[in-house]
């Protein structure tokens, strides 16, 4: 415990992934007496202080960016690089004006997700900040390419030299505006990965079984496992009843992806469970997906993962860290269909483990594909599985990480 009362900013911008862990992290450091403010998109702000938090916004509403901008997730690298250019110009300046008021009086800020302006601001106000990683993917390695340009199965010479693209093309679509407000502060410029790997401490909150750390990594950084948010929420009467009627189903739910990725994959999933006579279960999430389904089989919106997931069969996703961690928590197999980023190397981290077969990209997969992806993951020996489990059951990964912002800022 610290000393004292900490004020802390937790800032995350991204999708409900990036959001959910940090509103749970800011539960648990409220719960021990600190006073907390959790920045994140406004179309989180309800939800937020309908928990008990305070909120500020930060960034711009996501779902409706995603939406608007379709092209970010049809892995057309040349589009996805112009709306990204313009998103950080917009966001950069913005995220600064937004943090820096309610930053000045905290002790600490704790980042997460596309937030890492946080970083400069607290360099600005001499306030350590404190990096949240779902993911080792961003760790720059030999052993696997960066989530921009995921072509797994390179050799290592071939990762390192997309890492140095990567590089490139973060300091032109982050960096430019970096730069113009760190030099509008009065700090000195400093190259991305100079502003966030030299100025931030990192924790990597992501299962060491699934996730270790790169084999070259030599910078320090906390371990700890996924974060969950408690939900309180119950499974409502008709859905319990209908997974009561039969046997287990396969679900299919692509969380906050948009585009046509999640669309034509829903179809595919039809297709592939229908064919083999299995119940399937759609989620709906921001695509909208799922409206057209088979006599008996269902459709859910926004469901608690940690009630649903152990009454399935397996889990067909995208591959959102989120999604994934609920899913092994759960004990159930994996199929993932990645569409951009982060989501190629969970997919692959699955394989490996030996929990769900290779993944396929969401946008190319066919119904025969799909259904011999879940064939195989139902194959997957419950052992495995269930070993998975409970190496996250045994870590509170909420206490471990307010542990370790007690000690960097208290």
């Amino acid at each position: 415990m610290a000393a004292r009362p900490l004020r802390l900013v937790f800032a995350t911008v991204g999708s409900r992934g990036d959001v959910q862990p940090m509103l749970a992290l800011a539960l648990h450091a409220q719960a021990r007496g600190h006073h907390v403010t959790l920045a994140a998109p406004p179309d989180f702000g309800d939800g937020v202080r309908g928990r008990g938090v305070a909120f500020q916004e930060l960034g711009r509403d996501m779902q409706s960016f995603l939406a608007s901008h379709p092209e970010v997730m049809t892995g057309n690298s040349r589009q996805m690089l112009r709306v990204v250019e313009r998103y950080f110009a917009e966001e950069v300046p913005r995220q600064v004006r937004q943090l820096v008021p309610v930053a000045q009086v905290s002790d600490a800020v704790v980042w997460a997700g596309l937030a890492g302006s946080a970083v400069t601001v607290a360099e600005k106000l001499r306030i350590p900040a404190i990096g949240i990683l779902y993911t080792s993917s961003v760790l720059p390695s030999g052993d696997h390419p960066p989530p921009s340009m995921p072509l797994y199965g390179a050799p290592r010479w071939v990762n390192r030299l997309l890492w140095a693209i990567d590089r490139r093309v973060g300091e032109r679509a982050f960096g430019t505006p970096l730069h113009a407000v760190r030099a509008e502060l009065g700090l000195p410029r400093r190259s991305v990965r100079e502003q966030l790997f030299d100025n931030s401490d990192f924790i990597l909150a992501a299962d060491e079984g699934l996730f270790p750390l790169p084999s070259d990594w030599s910078r320090p950084i906390t371990r700890s496992t996924s974060i969950f948010l408690d939900d309180p929420r119950e499974l409502d009467a008709d859905l319990l009843a209908w997974l009561d009627a039969g046997e287990p189903p396969v679900f299919a739910g692509f969380g906050s992806m948009s585009g046509p990725g999640p669309q034509r994959a829903a179809r595919a999933f039809v297709e592939a469970l229908a064919a083999g006579g299995r119940r399937g279960l759609v989620g709906s999430g921001w695509a909208g997906v799922g409206a057209d389904l088979p006599t008996g089989w269902r459709r859910v919106g926004d469901v608690p993962h940690a009630k649903l997931f152990p009454r399935l069969a397996a889990v067909v996703h995208h591959g959102g860290a989120g999604t994934t961690a609920a899913a092994l928590r759960a004990g159930v197999p994996q199929v993932v269909l990645p569409l951009f980023l982060d989501q190629h190397h969970h997919g692959h981290a699955v394989h490996r483990a030996g929990l769900g077969p290779k993944p396929m990209r969401m946008e190319r997969v066919t119904a025969p594909q799909l259904r011999a992806m879940v064939e195989t993951a139902l194959r997957v020996p419950t052992a495995a599985l269930q070993a998975a489990a409970r190496r996250l059951a045994q870590r509170d990964a909420r206490a471990e990480i307010v542990d370790a912002i007690e000690r960097r800022a208290g």
